[in-house]
């Protein structure tokens, strides 16, 4: 789940939260101000009763108990009740109306507030009409009266918190999906980074803790960048000291080991006719040692091979491709085929020799790792790309083992000329792919 979707979600359960808080205080604020409407009728009645009992000690007539009933029912407040008594006066119950309120409240809601809430206290006080009179008032709020207040409340409160939630949840959705745009932002430039593309640049916006960021992130670029380029060009140079030291090390073993192997062969080949007949054991020494350095010149011959490679300025890569494969199919019996259609005019010999180097390193750990029978090579150029792929049916698959030097030093080859490699398994053997950038810019027609 994105950050913004998190906060999104965060802000609406707070606003939900809240306008059920604002509800609970809307129905709480009703109960309360239905205690303090009982108190408060309780003290007028109470004072009404008291004045009228002295300024009006007509306790026998039958319209005394009247007008005291109709002079408390304009004090009452709506929703109460008053009973009150006095000596010669018999028990009056008078009730307010609260039609004001609004409908009644629903049954579930009535229930609810009431379990919640209860039910409002009794208010009961009593005064002094004479010498010898006494008499008692208690007020009573109605509890579906109080409940329909309740309801009025809560019903008014709803709407506006309603109301106000909405402008809240839409404005602060958008504020939140504004204000975190820069993170987006930052986030592709780091996923292009992690893939490699080191002249990625986040462009700074938003609050100031995002430009920082915006700023950290293309500082590490620039470091990245330059640090990658500092390790290709150092790459670059050791494949070059390499290269030239297996030409020193094959220029020294044919001029200095091919001799003494020849001069051997050839003291060999003079001791088996020099050998009497009657010596057949050193006629037959001779034969193994001219045998042996016969296989010592083999072997050597191959070394010549993996450590010079063919004058690519003269021959060309594909015609030097194809002269390597044909040893190695005469050699294993397996069949190896180029598939070129890559224009090598104005290749550089440094790239030619790699592409070289790496068909090579491949088709060696075919050989060595697994059985072919059928090894292909595919070179070909496409916008603006030289894309090799070598491909066997061997079964030398990785099977977890570290990458081998064959392997790092095809990785180090393609990553000093900015390319990519990449080795997958088949269901029957290996396929590595290489991708160049071509600087001439030309593709094969």
């Amino acid at each position: 789940m994105s950050l913004r979707l998190r906060l999104v979600l965060t802000l609406w359960l707070v606003t939900l939260l809240a306008g059920a808080i604002t509800i609970g205080f809307a129905a709480a604020g009703a109960y309360d101000a239905a205690d303090r409407a009982t108190r408060n009728t309780l003290t007028r009645a109470g004072y009404v009763l008291e004045r009228n009992y002295h300024m009006e000690p007509r306790a026998g007539d039958p319209l005394y108990a009247e007008m005291t009933s109709i002079k408390l029912l304009g004090l009452m407040a709506p929703g109460t009740c008053i009973r009150f008594e006095q000596r010669l006066i018999s028990e009056r119950r008078l009730c307010s109306s609260w039609q004001m309120f609004g409908p009644i409240a629903p049954d579930p809601f009535r229930k609810t507030v009431t379990r919640i809430f209860g039910a409002i206290e009794p208010a009961k006080g009593d005064g002094r009409a004479s010498q010898d009179s006494v008499f008692g008032v208690e007020v009573t709020f109605d509890p579906v009266a109080a409940a329909t207040l309740a309801w009025q409340r809560v019903r008014l409160a709803l709407w506006q918190t309603l109301g106000m939630a909405a402008g809240v949840l839409l404005l602060g959705t958008l504020a939140i999906y504004a204000r975190l745009e820069p993170v987006g932002t930052i986030v592709r430039g780091l996923d292009r980074l992690s893939a490699g593309d080191l002249d990625t640049r986040v462009p700074p916006s938003g609050a100031p803790e995002f430009r920082k960021i915006a700023d950290a992130v293309n500082r590490l670029a620039r470091q990245l960048k330059t640090g990658t380029e500092a390790r290709r060009l150092l790459t670059r140079r050791l494949i070059e000291v390499e290269d030239v030291e297996r030409r020193q090390l094959a220029r020294d073993l044919h001029d200095e080991f091919g001799q003494m192997l020849t001069a051997t062969a050839a003291l060999a080949a003079s001791i088996r006719l020099a050998a009497p007949s009657s010596h057949p054991a050193l006629a037959r020494d001779a034969d193994a040692i001219g045998a042996n350095i016969r296989a010592m010149m083999t072997c050597l011959r191959g070394a010549f091979a993996r450590l010079r490679p063919p004058d690519l300025d003269e021959v060309g890569l594909a015609a030097s491709l194809r002269g390597m494969l044909a040893g190695w199919q005469a050699q294993s019996g397996a069949r190896l085929t180029l598939d070129s259609t890559l224009i090598e005019d104005g290749l550089s010999g440094a790239v030619a020799l790699d592409l070289y180097r790496i068909v090579q390193e491949c088709v060696t750990n075919a050989m060595r790792h697994g059985s072919p029978s059928r090894v292909d090579v595919a070179l070909h150029s496409r916008d603006d790309a030289i894309l090799l792929t070598v491909a066997d049916d061997g079964g030398g698959g990785i099977d977890g083992r570290a990458p081998g030097h064959g392997l790092i030093g095809m990785s180090e080859r393609t990553e000093a000329m900015g390319g990519s490699l990449h080795l997958e398994e088949t269901g029957s053997g290996v396929r590595i792919r290489v991708t160049l950038p071509d600087v001439r810019g030309r593709c094969a027609a």
